[in-house]
């Protein structure tokens, strides 16, 4: 098969189109990872083509292009019966979305490999890397087996079929990219994976929108109460999917509990990101039940600029998720020099350093929450000071940094040797 020049790569999401906006829908930190590993590869020279499928019923079966202003090019792929198919059934459509991928492809223009994201791309990737004879690497995001290990109350199981198919791209991609050397750990402890395929690349954070305030004045919370309290409300951000893995409702029932036992200490918290209406009803159902109305903002999700500026204006981003492979929000919130509450689990643990740009809180129940936002609230000048450290942590990862991290694997992966 001919070498481009530039050489391709094609990243799958398939369930989830890189450009949809985070906190709406299925979309997340997995968005913003494709969009911006995308971004930046083209900027160090690679042809990016990213594919997702087409969500409109009314469009024909086939692959639509579009040249994004940025580099990338957006393969957007109709399939038969799999615009209205909900996620639960999309693997049903896999193969047909992989084809259709393959056929797009002449020899002339093919990839030099697929970076297959999340198992409902890999299952697709494997189609279109046995069509055109290229290989496969693979960046999970998150697995069915460390979900089903953390689960909490409320969270459903993951089903065996995805855990089985799970084991089989973790097998057989040539390269298997992680978050963390945690992640790394459970692929090899739960799905087998050889440790000498893996390599950990952390996910990197935007500067030009995610970074500190320009403080010249005191910040409004710097006047304190007699009893140590500031006198203004605490404010906590929570940000993303509102789900119950990413735990909304602890926050709720803390806040319920915090006003009990700390009457002093006022704590208000903002909630921004979409849910199912279900979810979002029965967390309404929990602000009345806890007598917190007047302290809970819902926000729906937004632009990743307002995102930013809502984390530079709280102080403090909580994270009372059961488990993330790193946890991009963190990262964005401490970039904009807000300290992090997070629960002390997987890549929590590598997002946040404990102390320095944050806390972490051992558990996930409402009791420790509420604690850990009463020592936070009641300490604003210790929990403040961590404000610089945290920006400081997020300068260490950039995009940049991630996507030359990742044309070192796909040469690798493809056999090539880097060529500048």
């Amino acid at each position: 098969m001919p070498q481009q020049t530039p050489p391709r790569v094609l990243l799958v999401s398939m369930h989830t189109s890189p450009v949809d906006q985070p906190g709406s829908g299925d979309a997340g930190g997995m968005n913003v990872y494709v969009l911006h590993l995308a971004r930046s590869l083209s900027q160090r020279g690679w042809a990016v083509d990213m594919a997702t499928l087409d969500r409109d019923p009314s469009h024909p079966a086939g692959v639509s292009v579009d040249s994004l202003p940025d580099g990338p090019r957006l393969l957007t792929v109709a399939v038969p019966g799999a615009a209205t198919a909900p996620k639960q059934r999309l693997s049903e459509f896999a193969l047909a979305f992989g084809g259709a991928l393959a056929a797009f492809y002449d020899d002339a223009a093919a990839p030099l490999l697929v970076h297959a994201h999340y198992w409902l791309s890999a299952v697709a990737a494997r189609e279109i890397c046995a069509n055109l004879r290229i290989p496969l690497m693979l960046t999970l995001h998150t697995s069915a087996a460390v979900k089903n290990l953390r689960a909490g109350p409320g969270e459903n199981p993951e089903p065996v079929a995805r855990e089985r198919a799970e084991q089989d791209v973790v097998a057989t991609s040539c390269t298997l990219v992680v978050n963390t050397p945690a992640e790394a750990d459970h692929m090899v402890e739960l799905y087998g994976a050889s440790r000498n395929r893996i390599r950990v690349i952390p996910p990197g954070v935007d500067p030009e929108i995610f970074y500190p305030a320009v403080k010249t004045t005191p910040h409004p919370h710097s006047t304190a109460s007699s009893d140590g309290v500031d006198a203004r409300p605490f404010t906590v951000l929570c940000a993303g999917r509102m789900q119950p893995l990413k735990g909304p409702q602890i926050l709720v029932a803390a806040l319920g509990l915090l006003r009990k036992k700390h009457p002093g200490c006022t704590v208000d918290l903002t909630l921004a990101g979409a849910g199912s209406p279900e979810f979002l009803a029965e967390l309404h159902r929990l602000v009345e039940e806890h007598d917190v109305a007047d302290a809970v903002e819902f926000q729906g999700s937004m632009p990743s600029s307002e995102l930013a500026a809502l984390m530079r204006s709280a102080d403090a981003v909580a994270m009372p998720s059961s488990s993330e492979t790193f946890g991009l929000v963190a990262l964005e919130a401490q970039a904009c020099g807000t300290p992090v509450l997070a629960t002390d689990v997987d890549g929590l643990r590598y997002a946040v350093e404990d102390q320095r740009t944050g806390w972490l809180v051992p558990g996930r129940t409402p009791q420790l929450w509420a604690e850990a936002l009463y020592r936070a609230a009641s300490s604003p000048d210790r929990w403040r000071a961590m404000s610089r450290a945290a920006a400081e942590r997020a300068r260490e990862l950039t995009w940049d940094h991630v996507a030359a991290q990742h044309e070192v694997a796909y040469m690798r992966c493809a056999g090539e040797r880097v060529t500048t």
